[in-house]
């Protein structure tokens, strides 16, 4: 008999989860509190696929006294885990290409991906960097200024620019769309997908796991500018009140929300993310308005993505407590794209998004076994876009299933943390 997995969360990394668990031949159910997949973090997030590229994580953005404490500390137990992601992020990018290629995905994928390089002094740190990037098995390129300006031809050129790093397997995609492409994949393999259900508790005993789940279905109907349109078949009438159902294994990808399910001390924090999305303007005359691909400015903190006929903005990255709110400052991605490039955009119709992600103390993914008997966490704090997201549910699947997995992932489990 096939094992049970539930998957609560269908997010992006919750939607390939169970693509990978029921591509193994698992039995998966998927729980998820909205009404489609990949509706909160997922839903207008950054659309870079990135390679983890160590120096230019977002150990920045502002972040409570507190928790930049906690963060130090970790940091200093964590070596380990930090040095698995460069792996893992390539393995990732080769997996998304190969789901693209051998499902017929399409996802407004280019490729590309290139880091601003805005003076002199950040030349001079990406050339002492340079071999010790390579070293992790990373492809990439230093590019003057002309390069890199052959290469996005649409970047402004009167922004101060001394060169860029050329980042080889980089590019973009819509991770929204790319989910909802492998939700339907996941279910031709037989998974389940349940919407509209919120998972209130998880039990362990000596026989497997039983998951309190309730149908909590919304007070009103969410508009289609609040995100709310609705696929055919994703919302199945539940029982009313709380129901019990047997596991064997349940795999955590819903953020926020997992440490409340694992019931002991593991502490996250919130990292809040701002987005604006834009159609490309489009004229004859000027064949080379906005990005090709993806372009990152570190200097700004903010990510500039071609995803199709539109352009994707991201920045405003800030850590906060789990719970606590933050102002979006739309206006400075507004301006960060003026500045790098001009008049690209149809700014009368914007669409603007805001995200949170759990973020870990050390700010690394929580990938493996949690300290609960038969529950999993897939926890991604993002950074580099969606890059790490197939990758890390191929290979947590893979250990699920009691297979010798494509990495090892064991330096980023839970269990560095406590």
């Amino acid at each position: 008999m096939s094992r049970r997995v539930a998957v609560v969360g269908a997010g992006l990394a919750g939607v390939a989860t169970a693509y990978e668990l029921a591509a193994l031949g698992l039995k998966v159910q998927v729980f998820e509190r909205g009404g489609s997949v990949a509706e909160q973090a997922s839903f207008a997030s950054s659309a870079l696929l990135s390679p983890f590229l160590p120096d230019f994580a977002d150990a920045a953005s502002p972040a409570p006294l507190a928790w930049r404490w906690r963060r130090w500390r970790a940091g200093r137990r964590g070596g380990d885990a930090a040095s698995s992601l460069p792996a893992l992020s390539q393995l990732s990018l080769a997996r998304t290409a190969e789901l693209r290629r051998s499902l017929g995905l399409d996802d407004e994928a280019a490729d590309g991906l290139l880091v601003a390089l805005t003076d002199a002094r950040r030349i001079a740190a990406a050339e002492a960097q340079l071999e010790a990037w390579k070293g992790l098995g990373l492809q990439l390129e230093l590019l003057d200024a002309e390069q890199a300006r052959r290469r996005e031809p649409g970047l402004n050129n009167d922004a101060p620019l001394a060169g860029a790093l050329a980042l080889t397997h980089g590019g973009t995609g819509n991770a929204r769309l790319f989910a909802q492409q492998l939700r339907h994949q996941a279910q031709r393999l037989g998974a389940g997908f349940r919407f509209h259900t919120t998972v209130r508790a998880i039990a362990a005993d000596g026989a497997g796991l039983t998951l309190r789940h309730e149908y909590t279905p919304p007070l009103e109907a969410p508009t289609r500018a609040q995100g709310g349109e609705r696929e055919a078949g994703d919302t199945v009438p539940q029982s009313l009140g709380p129901q019990d159902e047997r596991f064997d294994a349940v795999v955590l990808c819903n953020g926020l929300d997992a440490a409340g399910l694992l019931g002991h001390g593991l502490k996250l924090a919130a990292r809040h993310e701002t987005s604006v999305t834009a159609p490309l303007r489009l004229l004859e005359a000027h064949p080379d308005l906005g990005p090709k691909a993806g372009w990152i400015d570190p200097t700004l903190g903010l990510a500039v993505a071609r995803i199709g006929q539109r352009v994707r903005v991201t920045g405003g990255l800030a850590v906060t407590d789990a719970r606590a709110k933050v102002n979006a400052d739309f206006e400075a991605l507004h301006r960060g794209l003026q500045h790098w490039f001009p008049g690209s955009v149809l700014h009368q119709q914007v669409q603007q998004g805001q995200s949170r992600r759990a973020l870990p103390a050390d700010g690394l993914p929580l990938l493996g076994a949690s300290a609960k008997p038969g529950v999993w966490l897939n926890v991604s704090p993002g950074g580099s876009g969606w890059g790490l997201a197939c990758g890390s549910a191929q290979v947590l699947a893979q250990r699920i299933a009691g297979l010798t997995p494509a990495l090892d992932i064991t330096a980023l489990g839970p269990e560095r943390l406590t």
